[in-house]
Parts: C-alpha cells; structure tokens; sequence
C-alpha cells in the first residue's frame, strides 16, 4: 500500500464517513449501481503548495447512484487517498447528490422541505416546474430587503416583497435581479460586475437563497437584537463568523448558501423546453422598472454547503448543458468567433455599462466559450464520466440535462486565516482543489481567465470567496447588512 501523505492523513480525519454515505433516509431510496472504474497512474511523489506532498496514483470509483430527497451528510472517500485528484469522483458524487435533494419536490408545509424523500418516483415523475427544496429556501432580500421590519422566520412567507413586484403573490418567485454586480437589490457579488446577454437579446437573471442554518444564523434570535447580524452594527468590530456545520452525527443538515441564473424562455424552441428546469416568475424589466411574469428556465446553479470538517465548505457548481453553442446545436449565449474570445478570455461583446439598457434591439449578444474545461480526470472516473453517469438515472427528467462543471473543496482543515489575519490565499484557506479554474460560464461569465478575474480576487469560488472569509465566505453577510 502506497504511503499516504501527511497532508491526507489530516484530509481522511476530517471526514465524517469513510467509504460510505450517511443519510437520513435510505431505505426506500432508488440507487444505480456503478462499475468501479480504477487509476492505474505509476507512483509518483510530488511536492505540492503549502508545503505539502502528495503521491500519485490509489483507486478512484464512481459511487453509486442514489435518487434521494436527503441531503448527503458526507463524502465516501476510500480508506486510502493519496491525491485530491483521485478522490475527485467522490466529491463530484457528493455534488450530483446534492443537486438532487436541492431540486427535490418541496413539501407544502414549511420551507426547504422535502416531499417523500425517500420515493425515487415522486422525483423521477415530478412535473417539470415542480416546486423544489431550494425553491422554497429564504431569498437574499427576505433577509436583507426589509427595512426597518424584523426578517420573518425561516417557514413564513409573510414578507415585505419588494416595490418592482409588489403585484405578485407571497411565494411566488420573484427574479429581480438583472447581474449579481449591480442590481436593484444591489444583490450581488464582484464576479457579475456586468449584465449577461443572451442570444436572444435577453438579460440572463440571477437570484441568492439561504437554507435553514444559515438564514436563521444571520437573522439571528429574537431575544438577541446583537444577534442580528443583518444590521451593520452587529458586525462591528469585524470578528470571525461561523455558521453550522452539515453533520453526519448526529444527522444534521447544516448551513447553504446558493446563487441561480434564469433565462427567458420566450425565444427557445418549443422541442427544447423540456430540456429546462421551468417556472414562471416575476422578472424585472428595465424598461417599465416594474416585474412582470414570464417563464423562465434554469442555466445556472451555485450551491455551497458548509460540513464536519471541510470549515471552508464545499463548492459545486452546475450548468444546463445547452447554454454554450456547438456546430450541432444553438445554445443560449453565441460561440465565440475569434482567438481571444476562445483562448484569451472566454467572451466577447461583454456590455460597456452597469446599466441595463432598456431597448433590447440595442443590447449586444455575448459570445462564450468554456475556457477552463470540465475536469477530464482521473480516468474513467472524471467529472465528465460522473455526469454522464447521473444523467443516466435522471434520464426522462429535466434535470439530465444539466452539468456539474466543478467540484471545489478545502483539502485540509488546519491552518486558517482571514486576510483580515494576514492570512493568504490558498494555504490559509484549506489548501482548495482546484485552487483555480473552477468558474460557470453562465454566472461568472466574465471572470473566467486569472487576469479578467484579478480584480474579483480570483478565478475560482474559494478565491474570491476567501476575501468573504471573516463573514465565513458570504459575501451577501460582508456586503449586504444595513
């Protein structure tokens, strides 16, 4: 057995589970078995950063698929791990199971719950535009948006909705925002500096949701006013936050953060809608500055979910497979016609304002390419191979059409340190893998090379994310308290 290093000997300890999953339901949960495909890489010892080595080679599988309306509690890794890269399938299995139960049809009572978690059917038949989990989860706006009002608890609906779309209904979603840099919200983070246009000439819309833990830990306890850490003043001096932690023992589902991006569906073909996550929604028009209903579909989605043992969380990051345009098949955003769109910079015809323009004939579509490309390895269990995998078992849903691009996690749990702290980027971070390139070509459109994303701290979610990380990696908890 091949020595393992010391950087994984602390990785392994981290874990809740080895070698398995932990949930809170499985006993009717509906799971595709999987060859276990294996590395066959020659053993090789390499110095890696932070002063750490790892060493090559160790077997890599696919776990099996588990259709679940329970949150993973864990990551299976193998008993041996010599590199993050053999452990990759792991965790892009973490992230597939994560996608499920987020998307999961939501239960009428409450928020964020689940409807018969533990029935493959309710999810494999579910109508498309099914509410799902995440759906229900607390909008950034429900939290930050509210004035001088107290946030609502987590399962009320009994908000203040914002003006642009106070027509619409108490749960109803509501897309109000036009690019995570610069909305009407002001709901946004420095990797969406600029709008999206599609090829359509139609703005791609973007929105931020909490789940339970982590809504209930920035709102804070009623008879805690200095709890409230929406309010600025709770926030000063600056001091290390710390939300909870996913657990597997006891099974506790901890806190998540997410961000999603929507396109209008008005302009795809009707053959192409089912290949969509669809819902009608209220969406900001920046000619008549009011919201008004239209359907939209599901391009993009974020989720970072905080557990034992990984204090810097887990990143995982999801696209429909169409949103790029290929020879066989028009996607949402044009290809791109030159080198430097290409190979440069990975877009072209990016808007020259902040500003939306209200008269779509003027708007210029942005041409894409996927400049860091979905991680082809380990052999025969890559995150192409764990797609392909999971789109399988979802076949004849809406969701088989969608794409992990990236899975990004912390792989020590030793070391940190704010940048408030002098800390830096990546040792004091948990030493991510990868420690760059993981951007979604629909949500971070413009930030996909190191130099275009040097001013948003960084071509990756834990890079940018780490200047967040006095505010444990939130940017609406840095950015958005009044």
């Amino acid at each position: 057995m091949m020595k393992r290093s010391l950087l994984f000997t602390a990785l392994v300890l981290t874990f809740a589970c080895k070698g398995e999953m932990t949930s809170t339901s499985t006993s009717t949960s509906a799971t595709t078995e999987t060859t276990p495909p294996t590395t066959t890489v020659p053993t090789t010892t390499a110095a890696g950063p932070c002063g750490t080595t790892t060493t090559s080679g160790g077997e890599s599988k696919i776990p099996a698929v588990a259709i679940s309306g329970n949150m993973p509690l864990s990551v299976p890794v193998p008993a041996q791990i010599n590199s993050p890269e053999q452990v990759r399938p792991d965790f892009d299995w973490y992230s597939w199971e994560e996608f499920i139960a987020l998307n999961w049809p939501a239960s009428t009572t409450g928020r964020g719950n689940a409807d018969q978690p533990g029935n493959a059917s309710a999810f494999l038949k579910a109508p498309n535009g099914t509410p799902t989990v995440w759906g229900t989860y607390k909008a950034n706006w429900e939290l930050f948006n509210q004035g001088d009002a107290r946030p609502t608890p987590f399962d009320s609906y009994d908000v203040h909705i914002p003006a642009q779309c106070s027509a619409g209904k108490p749960g109803e979603k509501r897309l109000v925002m036009s690019s995570k840099g610069n909305t009407v919200l002001n709901d946004g983070v420095q990797a969406f500096s600029f709008p999206l246009v599609d090829a359509s000439r139609n703005y791609i819309f973007y929105e931020v949701r909490y789940g339970r833990d982590a809504y209930d830990f920035m709102r804070g306890t009623d008879a805690d006013p200095k709890s409230w850490l929406y309010l600025a003043k709770n926030l000063s001096p600056p001091k290390q936050q710390t939300m909870p932690s996913t657990t597997a023992t006891p099974a506790h589902v901890g806190a998540i953060m997410l961000k999603a991006a929507w396109r209008d569906m008005s302009s795809v073909p009707a053959a192409d809608q089912s290949r969509y996550y669809v819902v009608p929604a209220e969406v900001y028009d920046p000619g008549t500055k009011q919201c008004s209903m239209k359907s939209v579909g599901l391009v993009g989605f974020h989720v970072v979910q905080k557990l034992q043992g990984f204090g810097e969380w887990i990143w995982s990051s999801f696209e429909q497979v169409d949103n790029l345009s290929t020879p066989q098949r028009p996607g949402m955003l044009p290809a791109c016609t030159d080198t430097n769109c290409s190979q440069a910079h990975g877009f072209s015809n990016r808007p020259k304002s902040l500003a939306l323009e209200p008269d779509p004939t003027k708007r210029v579509p942005v041409n894409a390419a996927r400049l860091n490309p979905i991680p082809t390895t380990p052999k025969g269990a890559s995150t192409l191979d764990v797609n392909a995998t999971f789109q399988k078992a979802l076949a004849g849903t809406p969701w088989a059409f969608y794409e992990l691009v990236i899975t990004q996690w912390p792989t020590s749990d030793k070391g940190f340190k704010p940048p408030e702290d002098r800390g830096t980027y990546p040792c004091a971070s948990g030493i991510p893998f990868p420690q760059d390139g993981a951007v979604n070509v629909a949500l971070e459109t413009y930030f996909q090379s190191p130099n275009d994303a040097n001013g948003a701290g960084g071509n990756s979610c834990m890079r940018c994310h780490y200047n967040a990380a006095i505010t444990d990696f939130s940017w609406g908890l840095n950015r958005r308290p009044h």
